[in-house]
């Protein structure tokens, strides 16, 4: 068994990574071991991951420069020993390498580990609306398991208790919580996207504040039990991790410093 969870988007900046940094705070509170993934062959937001969950290390999930059997290998292999693998998605939940195929994208690889997928909504200018998101999001593909929302950047306990009320009784999904909106959580961006963390980690306060957010406003345990009832899955035919050691042919050296 291997307890996971994808956290999607509805696009990219609607505050994935600043909830599953959230949610990895909040296992690490409880004693809990969690195992950090992103979607494809980004860098920077696994170098976020791994500041937390150290000294387990965010591994890369690319169903489109990998096949399907090693993408499987490569979770099984870094979700041993873990109690919770947290995967975080790229862009939006069904952005892929084209638009006629769905390689690469959050919502292919949730198939592929037959994992409940959270859709992070960012409702800072929607209430009712959010409702006709997530059931469009859940429309799309019928075989992806859209498990539940969490919205960010919420104003207030009336604003969440509007979305929740919506999107629950309008489209039938259910509401696991929300982050406020807090500019204190914003992590510092560039070009690329986020400053990775070895140039510019966040300070101690901005995980406890984070912490702090995830356990007051986001059912945890619920989301825990999403990602327990996930499904065993198929043996992977690859043998990409030989079992047993095999005499060294080669040293491969990995630059990695502030530079």
């Amino acid at each position: 068994m291997f307890p996971r969870i994808v956290i999607g988007g509805t696009q990219s900046g609607a505050g994935k990574t600043t909830l599953t940094l959230g949610l990895l705070l909040a296992a690490r509170a409880r004693g809990l071991k969690a195992q950090p993934f992103k979607v494809g062959p980004d860098f920077i937001d696994p170098s976020h991951h791994s500041q937390i969950c150290a000294p387990r290390f965010s591994r890369n999930l690319d169903t489109w420069m990998c096949g399907d059997d090693a993408v499987i290998e490569s979770f099984v292999r870094a979700s041993e020993g873990a109690d919770l693998s947290v995967i975080e998605g790229v862009m939006g939940l069904y952005d892929g390498f084209a638009s006629e195929s769905e390689r690469g994208s959050t919502a292919h690889l949730a198939k592929l580990l037959q994992a409940p997928v959270v859709l992070v909504i960012d409702a800072s200018h929607m209430a009712t609306s959010a409702a006709a998101v997530a059931l469009g999001f859940r429309e799309f593909d019928h075989a992806v398991n859209l498990a539940g929302v969490i919205f960010n950047n919420v104003g207030s306990t009336g604003h969440y208790a509007w979305l929740k009320q919506s999107v629950e009784a309008r489209g039938g999904i259910p509401a696991l919580g929300y982050l406020p909106h807090d500019p204190s959580l914003l992590i510092p961006e560039r070009h690329l996207g986020l400053v990775p963390a070895p140039e510019r980690s966040p300070r101690e306060e901005y995980y406890h504040r984070l912490t702090m957010h995830v356990q007051q406003t986001i059912d945890f345990d619920r989301l825990t039990d999403l990602a327990r009832g996930a499904p065993d899955l198929r043996e992977p035919t690859t043998r990409i991790f030989p079992k047993r050691a095999r005499p060294t042919r080669a040293h491969n050296c990995v630059a990695f410093d502030s530079a």
